[in-house]
């Protein structure tokens, strides 16, 4: 469950700081903006909190630069040893985003892809799931939502995050938005997100074409989730 929460950080005086921090957390997963500028001056998700730290289990962790750029923390088992990892997205000025998967619970960098390489260029966490059949999981994203629109998935092996297919005119964000639209499907096996004009439902797995599922509507999405009959 997600919990956002707002702190005022007080002076020893009582009187409330002028940048509070802001903690959003997802099963006891944290991501902390500490209060104060950050130099990236993105806003692609709106007015989202930039996390700068992660912590859980009474653990913290910092990159060396940069920031998260996501809506959520996120947790999945990603490496089949039955516990959850972290998959954040790091975004750097002059490089842009990437994905990096933090062991739990000591925080520790497992893997991670290389940045984008450019300044302001994000990618969407779109989920995590068994999108090929064989019984492990891969890790879903776009590709730069709102320009290249490529879908990718990510499979852990052997300490490095190893791209498995990547499949065009998909996306899952639209500048501004503080909500990703994107779903793991375990009903189907695939992950439903959106065709790049918002006008269609999209489900896409490894290997195969997407499937266009209809015209979007909340309610149309609400039954494709569950696989429901149109």
């Amino acid at each position: 469950m997600r919990v956002l929460a707002v702190i005022a950080l007080l002076s020893g005086g009582g009187t409330a700081a002028a940048a509070p921090a802001t903690t959003a957390c997802t099963d006891g997963l944290c991501y902390t903006d500490e209060g104060g500028p950050i130099g990236y001056v993105h806003a692609i998700l709106g007015d989202t909190p930039e996390g700068r730290k992660v912590t859980f289990a009474g653990r913290s962790f910092a990159f060396e630069a940069g920031f998260i750029e996501d809506t959520a923390p996120r947790m999945a088992d990603v490496n089949g040893d039955g516990a959850p990892e972290a998959i954040v997205v790091h975004s750097v000025a002059g490089l842009g985003a990437r994905l990096v998967v933090l062991a739990l619970p000591d925080l520790q960098i497992i893997a991670a892809t290389p940045h984008i390489g450019m300044h302001h260029r994000w990618m969407g966490f779109a989920g995590t799931g068994d999108f090929d059949g064989d019984g492990r999981i891969e890790i879903a994203y776009v590709d730069r939502p709102h320009l290249a629109q490529q879908l990718v998935f990510l499979r852990l092996q052997g300490g490095q995050l190893i791209e498995v297919d990547r499949q065009f005119g998909l996306t899952n964000h639209r500048i501004g938005d503080a909500y990703i639209q994107s779903t793991p499907r375990p009903c189907a096996g695939d992950i439903l997100l959106m065709s790049p004009d918002w006008s269609r439902m999209m489900a896409a797995k490894i290997g195969a074409q997407p499937v266009d599922l209809g015209r979007f509507t909340p309610q149309a999405w609400a039954r494709a989730v569950e696989c429901a009959a149109p």
